[in-house]
């Protein structure tokens, strides 16, 4: 199941950026694979770097404003790379794209890039594709002329291949599709385009076809950002969490990577237990990113998130104010864990009636999200309310959602509300915990939680006079621990156990067997001097 709903992830501090250079490049990968957004950003950012080649980068920039349908912003790129490098003939192809989706005649700039890059595969078949963006029935012959050319002049470019097969694709032929992808990168076997393109195609047929053809391609091409983007985003899809989250993590150490990549990979992270990467990524997002970027808010709400799952309290208790106190973009909603980790946080900073009013918010939600309702009467009994902690679980018990845990802490909340009624109220308070306790222990015999309930509810029943109520559940848990290997952990059970016993046989006037006990008692408590020390004196 594919676990979306938010995001991150920074530039690594330290990490070296040299490696990764492909500048505009990248952009120009991101355009053929008609990701337009992403190869205008690309190629904006880098416009100005040394490497970039203007000519080039202001034709796609122009190709990209004619897709988008901005006419004089393409008219503007295409001069300026005219202006740029008048040896460029891909400007005057933008220009002659231009003049037919103008309604022009395209043929004197057309012409006009031919002369100036005689018999070149590639540029025709970039003539090729403004007749198909025009009018791909018009201009048939011309397409048609095209092809040929380009295949006489080189018939191993791949092209003409990469556009057949972008036609199949616009028709729904993905087989034919994907063949002629595959005649491309086998022809040109370094070519992205046509690598990315095929994978896209067969991803949902054999992803694991797909995702191979993917990673082929990256030995080829390591440094592309858009085949490192590619492969991540396939093992996302895919459901590979934890190859997903690797591979971001190498995708993001390119500089032509997205800040929606960043935010995916906190995501990764998180879901792959790695609480304190993500969340110091997601901190240096929220620390990068100006206060009003709508990023800012995710960030929040993961270093919650994280917060709770390092089980640092008082942070995610802090971290929840924060997230709460914050604008919310238009397009977010508040999720169930929002408030059930806040409340969570709340509850652990000794907060339980803030904490019922974020787990009341989060069962508005989801009402009938089982977790939230245990929440919920857990809660309600820190903060003492054992009448609402019961009614939670009763609800649990009575609509047969609930487990063995379930039932003993209702009969461990029904004991609660005894200790705090008198009268009727709480005799029916003790008949109840004396109910479900009876119950949890036949489904789970001999468990030392529920029989030193067991011994609890049964003091409670005789109240301040000792008369022995207690001591069949003290021995029988005695008699489980001693048979366990281990013991380690338990010292608390045997000293509530031997005290009992030895303050019942004191009472009744058996000072030897109580000594006895009491001594028992103090091999589990040997720091208890004052214990010591009345044992001592005992004749």
């Amino acid at each position: 199941m594919k676990r979306k709903f938010f995001i991150a992830a920074l530039l690594l501090a330290g990490v070296s950026m040299s490696s990764f250079a492909q500048g505009y490049r990248d952009g120009i990968e991101y355009y053929k694979i008609d990701q337009l957004d992403n190869a205008k950003e690309l190629l904006e950012r880098n416009l100005d770097a040394a490497s970039t080649n203007k000519s080039e980068a202001y034709y796609y920039l122009g190709m990209i404003a004619l897709k988008q349908g901005n006419k004089s912003e393409a008219k503007s790129f295409f001069e300026k790379g005219v202006a740029a490098n008048a040896n460029n003939p891909y400007n005057l192809v933008g220009l002659g794209a231009l003049d037919l989706k103008s309604g022009g005649n395209a043929k004197a700039n057309f012409e006009a890039a031919r002369k100036l890059s005689k018999k070149d595969p590639k540029l025709e078949m970039a003539i090729a594709r403004a007749y198909y963006a025009a009018n791909a029935t018009t201009y048939a012959k011309d397409i048609e002329k095209c092809i040929k050319n380009a295949r006489k002049w080189n018939v191993n470019d791949p092209d003409s291949y990469i556009f057949e097969a972008d036609t199949y694709a616009d028709k729904r032929d993905w087989g034919a599709a994907a063949g002629n992808y595959e005649l491309a990168f086998t022809n040109d076997p370094n070519n992205v385009e046509a690598y990315v393109k095929y994978a896209n195609t067969y991803f949902n047929v054999n992803p694991e076809m797909a995702i191979d053809r993917l990673k082929e391609l990256l030995a080829k091409q390591p440094n592309s950002a858009l085949v490192q983007r590619q492969l991540a985003e396939k093992y996302y899809e895919d459901n590979l969490g934890s190859k997903a989250a690797e591979q971001y993590g190498e995708y993001i150490k390119n500089p032509n990577h997205f800040a929606q990549d960043e935010v995916r990979y906190v995501q990764l992270l998180f879901f792959g237990g790695k609480y304190q990467e993500s969340y110091d990524l997601a901190t240096s997002l929220v620390n990068k990113l100006s206060a009003n970027d709508d990023k800012v808010f995710y960030m929040r709400r993961m270093q919650l998130y994280n917060l709770v799952q390092l089980d640092k309290w008082q942070e995610a208790m802090e971290a929840g104010q924060t997230f709460f106190g914050m604008a919310k973009p238009a397009d977010a909603t508040y999720e169930v864990r929002d408030y059930t980790d806040y409340g969570k946080a709340l509850q652990e900073t000794g907060q339980p009636e803030a904490a019922l009013e974020a787990y009341n918010k989060a069962i508005e939600l989801n009402p009938q999200n089982t977790d939230l309702i245990r929440n919920m009467g857990d809660t309600y009994a820190d903060a003492g309310n054992y009448a609402k902690a019961v009614s939670y679980y009763q609800n649990l018990y009575d609509t047969q959602q609930n487990t063995s845990n379930d039932i003993f802490m209702l009969s461990n909340y029904y004991y609660g509300l005894a200790t705090t009624t008198e009268g009727a109220e709480k005799a029916d308070a003790i008949a109840k915990s004396q109910k479900y306790l009876t119950e949890v222990d036949e489904k789970v015999p001999g468990n030392v939680q529920i029989v030193n309930q067991k011994a609890k509810l049964a003091k409670l029943i005789e109240g301040d006079e000792i008369t022995g109520k207690a001591v069949p559940a003290y021995k029988e848990l005695i008699r489980i621990l001693d048979a366990k290997e281990d013991k380690s952990g338990y010292d608390r059970y045997y000293k509530y156990a031997y005290n009992y016993l030895a303050n019942y046989e004191f009472t009744k006037g058996d000072k030897n067997l109580a000594k006895e006990y009491y001594r028992k008692w103090l091999e589990h408590d040997p720091d208890n001097d004052a214990l010591r020390q009345y044992v001592e004196q005992m004749k």
